[in-house]
C-alpha cells in the first residue's frame, strides 16, 4: 500500500513556508547525517518528506509515491522481472529504512520503502495529509497488470467507457489508490505519473490560498462524486490535488 510520500523541490526552503502554510505542517530538518532531508509534520506526526532537487538533475521538481516493501530488494526484483526500470538501485538510508526508485511499464515513477525507525505515514486519510494516490496513464490495462502482479493488488472497476475508465486497488477489501485510463486527454508522449491528493476543509478557500502564497490552480474546484477536487501546482511547479469531502 502506499505508505509514503516525499517532494524533489529546487526551493526547499519555499516548498517548507508554501506547505506549511497551505496545509498547517511543520518542516523539521533531520539534519547532515541525513543529507538535511526534512520530514513534514502536521500537529507532530509525519506526513512526508522534503528533499532538494540539484540543478542538472534531469528530473523536474514534483512529489513521488512510495509503496511499502517488507524486503525492498526482493521487491524491486520481482518489479524489474515484471517489467519495471530501476532508476535507483536499493539501499539503506541508515537506520530510518531502506529505499528503491523505480519506472513502471508506462514510465510512471514510484518509490519502494522498507521501514524502520521511519515506518510511513503518522496521518493519512484525512484534511492536512495525503488521502489518495492516483495513477494517470495511457497505458492503462498494462499498468493494472503490471501492479496486479507486484503488488498483488486487487484490482476493481469503478467505470469502463470509453470516456471513461478507473480501477481501485484493494488490499484485504480497502481501496487505496487508483488508476484512470489517460488515453482520452493525456497528449501523445506525456508521461504516466503518480499523482497525492491532499485532503482539505474546504476547496474553494484552499484553491485561493495556493495563488495566494506564489502556487498555481490549474484546474478551478469542481464536484466529482467523491468530493470536491482542484488540481494545482507549488511554486516551482510541482503538481498535485486538494479534495474537500
Amino acid at each position: 500500500m502506499p505508505c509514503w510520500i516525499d517532494l524533489t523541490s529546487s526551493d526547499t526552503a519555499g516548498a517548507a513556508r508554501f506547505y506549511s502554510a497551505l496545509l498547517g505542517w511543520e518542516a523539521e530538518d533531520l539534519g547532515a547525517d541525513y543529507g538535511h532531508y526534512t520530514l513534514f509534520l502536521r500537529e507532530g506526526r509525519a506526513v512526508g518528506g522534503l528533499i532538494g532537487n540539484s540543478e542538472g538533475s534531469g528530473f523536474p521538481d514534483g512529489w513521488v509515491t512510495y509503496f511499502a516493501a517488507a524486503d525492498v530488494s526482493v521487491l524491486t526484483e520481482l518489479a524489474t522481472l515484471s517489467g519495471a526500470e530501476v532508476l535507483v538501485a536499493p539501499f539503506a538510508v541508515s537506520d530510518q529504512g531502506s529505499v528503491a526508485h523505480l519506472a513502471d511499464p508506462s514510465g510512471a515513477t514510484f518509490g519502494l520503502w522498507q521501514g524502520n525507525k521511519l515506518r510511513g505515514f503518522g496521518v493519512h486519510g484525512e484534511p492536512g495529509a495525503a488521502v489518495w494516490h492516483e495513477l494517470v496513464t495511457r497505458q492503462y490495462r498494462q499498468c493494472i497488470d503490471f501492479y496486479t502482479r507486484v503488488f498483488q493488488w486487487e484490482p476493481q472497476s469503478e467505470a469502463d467507457t470509453e470516456d471513461f475508465r478507473y480501477t481501485t486497488a484493494l488490499l484485504d477489501g480497502e481501496q487505496h489508490a487508483g488508476i484512470m485510463d489517460g488515453a482520452t486527454f493525456l497528449p501523445e508522449g506525456t508521461p504516466s505519473a503518480w499523482g497525492v491528493y491532499f485532503g482539505v476543509a474546504d476547496a474553494d478557500d484552499a484553491a485561493a490560498r495556493v495563488a495566494e502564497l506564489g502556487g498555481t490552480v490549474t484546474v478551478e474546484p469542481q464536484d466529482s462524486p467523491y468530493g470536491r477536487v482542484c488540481t494545482a501546482t507549488d511554486p516551482t511547479g510541482a503538481a498535485f490535488r486538494l479534495i474537500a469531502g
